[in-house]
């Protein structure tokens, strides 16, 4: 049981470092597109690279909110977090793989960062959760 808690608290720190790499992404790429073309054009703007993101962010994040919620019962983490791992992950598959490039409200980078920002902030309360737990030291 105590390894899973030492798990969990590295969960969530990869969790907020993995959604921060992906907004740093989302709010940089467009400055790279203009600054360099050809980087932007094969690796930081294609659909691999977004998915490969949420291969990473994920299963890191579920894991992490599901044993958070095991231990400390807060639903908010869950209900901010979950949103922002669907928006993650659905938006690229919408947008490079269903054409949805002018369906949306907003650009494809506006959802990703909003996902990414639930997710840091769930991971945030997450990690807030288990500085303040009195009942198991992590």
């Amino acid at each position: 049981m105590r390894s899973l808690i030492v798990n969990y608290i590295n969960l969530d720190k990869l969790g907020i470092l993995l959604s921060s790499l992906c907004a740093i992404h989302c709010v940089l790429t467009p400055v790279v597109i203009l600054s360099l073309p050809m980087l932007a054009r094969y690796y930081l703007a294609h659909p691999y690279f977004h998915g490969l993101m949420a291969i990473l962010i994920l299963p890191v994040g579920i894991a992490a909110f599901w044993s958070g919620y095991k231990h400390h019962h807060k639903a908010q983490v869950f209900a901010l977090g979950l949103p922002g791992l669907l928006l993650i992950s659905l938006v690229p598959i919408f947008v490079h793989n269903f054409g949805f490039y002018y369906s949306f409200p907003f650009d494809e980078t506006t959802w990703m960062v909003m996902g990414s920002g639930l997710v840091i902030w769930a991971h945030w309360l997450n990690r807030k959760a288990c500085a303040s737990c009195e009942t198991h030291s992590h």
